[in-house]
């Protein structure tokens, strides 16, 4: 072989399709991602994607020249205040405003307040020109917390009723609050024939003819809480977000996207990451036939010639025999 023998490494590593990584580095999303590696804009360690086939961690991939780096170890999260008449959409639109154009005036709004001398990094940690999901998205009329994440697999799980998160809203109604109904919900609500499960309701404030309420639930895209006050006749005014799980409007700023953290709350529902130990090259490369797969185990050899690898390996397995053949024959 040219250049002599080719160091390899074997390691836990993490493996993610083509498509994933290119998503997870917010580049682009995964459907946008799948496109790209058809239409032979993708690389993995200088080589053409044929497919969206699984990487391991320390491969080199690359997006039309543009480094895509493998994926953290969890998602990231972002929470962010969305005002009223703003539309929860990953586009910019000119008919409308949506949280992405939001975004982008508050980076310009904050370039020109910092200047550029103070603004390094900035362009960075903006998401204007990211790709991110919605985990809770709003209605048009309403405002209040939205939380954003790079992982759609993670967005859909928190989103959905059997992860059981409680999402707390501020709403203004018109009028008297039917007690008897509000009672009801404590054992279960259903609106337009869509179960709510328990609903919980506190009357906070009155004002004349107006009331203002707290509504706890588990909330979901087929359970919007405007459905369930709009089916039991109650003349909505404001609907605002409070809450989501741990995450509270309060801890969130109403010009800016910030990261927060995994809390701890949630953490069972982080996607489950594809570990396996194999041998990597040291640079990386692209498997170009199946990787073989020991017992997982959390330790990594030191770095060995690829043909000391395969003695390795064949003198363990003699060895392995030998042993069980003397264990059936001793007394």
């Amino acid at each position: 072989m040219s250049g002599g023998m080719k160091q390899m490494q074997m390691l836990v590593t993490r493996f993610e399709r083509l498509s994933r990584r290119i998503s997870l580095a917010g580049l682009l999303s995964n459907h946008q991602a799948v496109q790209a590696i058809s239409q032979g804009r993708v690389k993995v360690d200088g080589q053409l994607a044929s497919s969206n086939f699984k990487v391991f961690q320390e491969a080199h991939v690359t997006l039309d020249g543009v480094n895509v780096p493998p994926p953290e170890p969890e998602p990231k999260l972002w929470a962010m205040f969305k005002p009223r008449k703003v539309l929860c959409e990953n586009l910019e639109r000119e008919d409308a405003r949506t949280i992405r154009a939001k975004m982008r005036r508050w980076y310009e709004k904050e370039i020109n307040r910092a200047g550029q001398a103070l603004a390094v990094g900035l362009e960075e940690e903006s998401l204007k020109d990211r790709h991110w999901v919605i985990v809770t998205g709003l209605a048009y009329a309403f405002d209040g917390l939205v939380l954003l994440t790079n992982d759609g697999i993670f967005a859909e799980t928190l989103a959905s009723a059997e992860s059981n998160i409680l999402s707390a809203f501020d709403c203004k109604i018109q009028g008297d609050p039917p007690v008897e109904v509000l009672h009801k919900w404590r054992t279960g609500a259903r609106a337009a024939g869509v179960n709510y499960g328990r609903v919980f309701c506190t009357v906070q404030k009155r004002t004349g003819a107006t009331y203002r309420m707290r509504v706890r639930y588990v909330e979901s895209p087929d359970r919007p809480i405007d459905m369930l006050l709009d089916a039991h006749r109650m003349r909505i005014q404001t609907v605002r977000r409070y809450a989501f799980g741990p995450y509270v409007l309060s801890d969130v700023p109403e010009d800016n996207v910030i990261r927060v953290p995994i809390h701890k709350s949630i953490r069972h529902l982080l996607p489950v990451a594809d570990m396996r130990q194999t041998l990597v090259p040291v640079h990386g490369a692209m498997l170009e036939a199946p990787a073989m797969h020991l017992a997982v185990r959390r330790v990594s050899q030191p770095l060995v010639p690829a043909s000391f690898s395969a003695v390795f390996v064949l003198s363990m397995f003699a060895r392995h025999v030998l042993l069980s053949s003397w264990r059936s024959v001793s007394p």
